[in-house]
């Protein structure tokens, strides 16, 4: 796609849902094209083959995510060279088959709240449900059960502080990373004075 001076594709990005955006740009431009965020030039790739072979082959030439000005590289999907070997090898253990095996039973557990939660909503009549806060709810269940051994329930307890919680940092967290900009206007006192407030 055509960029724009100063802010390449970010301004498209901004005014339109990244997905239906990437999904014209896929049928126009194919499945590899690139982008400029702000002068710098990315590679987006949707071929199955490709991604394989960049994420599993050639893992050691692509390694690093790039990050947006304004963000730090303190989680594993940020993590950069030294710092993202530390962060999966004190990750890795918890993937392993076997540990996967044993999850499964709260994972089940947790989809057949789920499915009751969604009975329940038929036989009071219900036609309508609102899918991304179900779904949201679901998910929420499995983290507390596998990752923290805690029983939510999150359909029958929305208020629950364990949940409250979870979403107000995922919320903070998409705030603060939504648009990436221009370093020459992130490394300003004003645009941290007014990102701090």
């Amino acid at each position: 796609p055509k960029p724009i001076p100063i802010f390449g594709n970010l301004l498209s990005l901004s005014l339109k849902p990244r997905p239906l955006l990437e999904l014209e740009w896929y049928k126009k431009y194919g499945k590899i094209y690139g982008l400029y965020y702000s002068a710098k030039p990315r590679l987006t790739v949707a071929d199955p083959a490709l991604i394989k072979q960049i994420l599993v082959k050639d893992f050691n030439a692509f390694r690093n995510r790039s990050l947006s000005p304004g963000q730090d590289g303190l989680n594993m999907f940020r993590a950069r060279d030294n710092s993202w070997k530390r962060v999966r090898a004190i990750v890795s253990p918890t993937f392993t088959s076997g540990k996967m095996r044993k999850m499964y039973a709260l994972i089940n557990h947790c989809y057949e709240d789920f499915l009751n939660t969604l009975d329940n909503n038929v036989s009071n009549g219900v036609n309508e449900v609102e899918l991304k806060q179900l779904m949201g709810a679901y998910t929420m269940d499995v983290i507390a059960s596998c990752a923290f051994a805690t029983k939510l329930n999150s359909y029958a307890d929305p208020n629950n502080p364990f949940l409250t919680n979870a979403f107000n940092f995922i919320n903070a967290s998409n705030r603060t990373g939504r648009l990436p900009l221009p370093s020459f206007i992130v490394n300003t006192n004003i645009y941290r004075r007014v990102v701090s407030t």
